[in-house]
């Protein structure tokens, strides 16, 4: 019987990243692969990565000059919203993107390829990989060596190894071996169809001049497109060669059999053109491009109760959890597990028992929080996308957070750090709460914006620069973290968008941008903001009228100045002072300054 350091199941992405990080962490690791397939040319979905893949791809797998090769770079995300009637033609939709390349790269990747190379590096590099090699049994044995079993060319073997590291996808060969449930998601019920055409000319050959400038003729043709609506969106990913992925990802609480909508979630590949064809942005796209493959899945999230074991078995990619394409997390999902499993490999064949206990605990339980954290994301949100005006506040706060609370630590390495982890986990509660409740606003407000009819107001003609979230960490993401920084930045996000929620649900025009009200709405004051209401307006109000009169008392500790009032429309008021007098004028003035001032808010920064 052969016998190796790690075998691992799966020779997709997941599995291929892996083996590829284990040789070059470990040269003198024996690892083995074991992939069904015969040959890796399976079209599969997840073209899209972001930044924490991207940086995982090339700082520690050295494999940017292959990406920028024979991959195609990313030019970030981008949204397009449409008319009530699905009618608006490209140019007109509003839109929200970049008008250049991100500072960090990401990239598209045509899956098949990617993992048909990986399977030459990894051989290459000294690992060995069997295609054709289905798993079909697999013995643990926490004390000794585990056994896999496997098919090859009609006759059976068995290897012996150490770890067992799978990465089969939704077959979960080894959960189903070892009895391990696999949840299906029940807090977000969505599906999806999609399909690979050909011949698609591209959003880069839309001549509209005026629409091509707007984006400083920018490439949104590398973009990851989405086509946004109430319930569902439409993706169009670029891929290697002239194809174009396209695909419809849908709330089936909202458009699938029984919800009463107008469109039901597409299930056939009839279906899927007929879906596509009644919006005329994507049907005008798809003028002409065939259709070459097409695939779908009933049902998207799911999760595991534990994902590591001190029995030396892991799970990485979707063979662990999946919760939605959106911001295509998938490939990071990849890339943290994979760290994880390289630094709980390296601790036990060094024989540090303590670290590698350490490690298992504290990364199970940061896999488990960024599995909830993630799918918190979407919760409630799919009745929200459909609308520029919300979603734009909604990709501000989600943007910045990932750079700042994902992106950095994983570029600075605190992601393998346990201190680092043990820290994080202690504001679980605090992280998914704020989730929660901001997502409970955004929908409270689609809701009263729909019932109000001005759901779609803001859905054409109108351009929002997808960086203004994060170009202040442009020149901070790195390996030295700034804790005060980071903290600050969340503050600075919550505060700016819950302040411009508050202003729309309550029409209290320009609201959103005053520094005083800003600086009152840090997260631990947005999360008791449980009701956005007048009465918790005005408590608001009188909080910040109050801080207003402690600053003027000490700039004019002469003037007698009792309170500061602040009223409807943006009225302010001083009281204690004669009116008429100098000196009634000068600090009202000055109170008025104060409450004019600019709070730099992220809803209003524009690039």
């Amino acid at each position: 019987m052969r016998t190796f350091d790690i075998v691992i199941i799966g020779s997709g992405i997941a599995g291929g990243l892996l083996a590829r990080q284990l040789r070059l962490a470990c040269p003198d690791l024996g690892v083995l692969v074991l992939e069904a397939a015969e040959a890796m040319e399976d079209y599969k979905v997840g073209e899209s990565t972001v930044e924490v893949a991207a940086n995982y791809m090339v700082r520690r797998l050295n494999l940017g000059t292959y990406l920028y090769q024979h991959q195609l770079p990313k030019n970030g995300l981008r949204f397009f919203f449409d008319s009530q009637g699905k009618d608006l033609p490209l140019p007109r939709m509003s839109e929200i993107g970049s008008d250049h390349m991100p500072f960090h790269p990401s990239f598209q990747l045509e899956r098949a390829r990617l993992e048909r190379d990986l399977v030459a590096m990894n051989r290459a590099a000294g690992a060995e990989v069997e295609l054709g090699a289905k798993v079909v049994d697999v013995a643990i044995d926490g004390r000794g060596r585990h056994k896999v079993v496997y098919e090859q060319g009609g006759e059976r073997r068995e290897v012996a190894c150490r770890w067992v590291c799978d990465a089969s996808g939704r077959r979960h060969v080894l959960w189903r071996k070892l009895g391990v449930k696999v949840h299906k998601e029940t807090r977000l019920n969505t599906a999806a169809a999609w399909g690979r055409y050909r011949g698609v000319a591209g959003l880069d050959a839309v001549a509209d001049p005026a629409w091509r400038s707007r984006a400083r003729y920018t490439s949104r043709h590398l973009s990851t497109n989405h086509f946004m609506y109430d319930g569902y969106w439409i993706w169009f990913i670029p891929l290697a060669g002239d194809l174009m992925s396209v695909g419809v990802v849908f709330d089936k609480d909202r458009i699938g059999e029984g919800s009463g909508a107008a469109l039901t979630g597409p299930r056939t590949r009839a279906d899927f053109e007929r879906f596509l064809g009644a919006h005329r942005a994507a049907r005008e796209l798809l003028e002409g491009a065939e259709l070459e493959d097409f695939q779908s899945y009933a049902h998207l999230p799911y999760h595991a109760d534990r994902y590591f074991s001190t029995d030396r078995y892991a799970v990485t990619g979707e063979a662990g959890a999946f919760t939605d394409p959106f911001y295509s997390p998938g490939s990071d999902f990849i890339a943290t597990a994979n760290e994880f499993i390289t630094q709980m490999i390296l601790s036990d064949v060094a024989g540090d028992r303590a670290a590698f206990e350490e490690k298992v605990a504290a990364y199970d339980a940061y896999y488990r929080f960024k599995y909830d954290s993630t799918l918190r994301l979407y919760e409630r949100m799919y009745p929200v996308f459909g609308s520029f005006e919300l979603y734009r506040l909604k990709y501000l706060l989600d943007f910045n957070n990932y750079y700042n609370l994902v992106v950095w630590p994983f570029m600075a390495d605190r992601v393998t750090d346990v201190g680092w982890i043990r820290e994080e986990l202690r504001f679980t509660d605090l992280v998914l709460r704020a989730l929660s409740t901001m997502g409970e606003h955004f929908a409270s407000l689609a809701s009263d914006l729909r019932a109000r009819g001005e759901y779609f107001a803001q859905n054409e003609g109108r351009f929002a620069n997808g960086l203004n979230g994060v170009a202040q960490l442009e020149t901070r993401l790195g390996p030295a973290i700034d804790e005060r920084f980071r903290r600050e930045q969340v503050d600075r996000a919550y505060g700016s968008v819950f302040a411009a929620l508050v202003e729309r649900r309550l029409g209290e025009q320009g609201l959103s941008d005053r520094a005083h009200v800003v600086s009152e709405l840090k997260l631990p004051q947005v999360l008791v903001f449980r009701d956005i209401t007048p009465e918790r307006l005005s408590r608001l109000l009188q909080r910040v009228a109050e801080r207003m009169t402690r600053e003027l008392r000490d700039e004019f500790p002469d003037a007698g100045i009792e309170r500061v009032e602040l009223g409807a429309g943006g009225e302010v008021s001083v009281t204690g002072l004669d009116a008429g007098t100098a000196a009634h004028a000068a600090v009202l003035s000055r109170a008025r300054a104060l409450w004019d001032a600019s709070a730099g808010s992220l809803a209003h920064v524009a690039l």
